[in-house]
C-alpha cells in the first residue's frame, strides 16, 4: 500500500504531465509481473527535435493530453517513464486491441504537428508492446 501514498503525497507524480512518473511504474512493474491477470504494456518512446526544457515540457504536455484521450481512463494507467517516454497499462484487453490502441496512439501523435514560438515541431513513435501477469505456465 506504500507505493498508494507515494501517489497521494505526490512523490510519484510527474509535475509536468500529472500522471505516475518512472519511480511509480518501477515499482508497479514486479506486481503486474506476479498478477494472475493479464496487462498489456505499451512502451512509448518519442523523438523530437528540441532544444530547451521549456519546449521540451511543452511537447510533453501535449502529448500526455493525446494519449489520456486514447485510452480508458480510470481502467488504463499512463505513466511517464523518461523525458519522452511513456507506459500505458492496459488491463481486460487481449493482444490484438492492445495493438489497435497503440496503433491509434502512434498514428496521432506521429500526424501530430505542434507550434512552439515559430518552430514547428514533429514527432516521432516507436511503440512496444509487453504481455505481463496471467495464468502461470504449466
Amino acid at each position: 500500500m506504500e507505493y498508494l501514498l507515494n501517489l497521494f503525497n505526490g512523490n510519484w507524480v510527474d509535475e509536468i504531465t500529472r500522471l505516475p512518473n518512472k519511480d511509480f511504474f518501477e515499482n508497479i512493474y514486479p506486481l503486474l509481473k506476479k498478477s494472475n491477470t493479464t496487462f498489456y504494456l505499451i512502451y512509448l518512446d518519442l523523438k523530437f527535435e528540441s532544444e530547451e526544457q521549456s519546449e521540451i515540457n511543452f511537447v510533453i504536455a501535449r502529448i500526455a493530453s493525446i494519449i489520456k484521450h486514447s485510452v480508458r481512463i480510470p481502467k488504463d494507467f499512463i505513466c511517464r517513464s523518461s523525458e519522452k517516454g511513456f507506459v500505458i497499462i492496459l488491463h481486460g484487453v487481449n493482444e490484438i486491441i492492445a495493438k489497435q490502441i497503440s496503433s491509434r496512439i502512434k498514428e496521432s501523435l506521429d500526424y501530430l504537428l505542434l507550434n512552439y514560438g515559430n518552430k514547428n515541431i514533429k514527432i516521432e513513435t516507436d511503440i512496444k508492446i509487453e504481455a505481463l501477469g496471467g495464468a502461470p505456465s504449466e
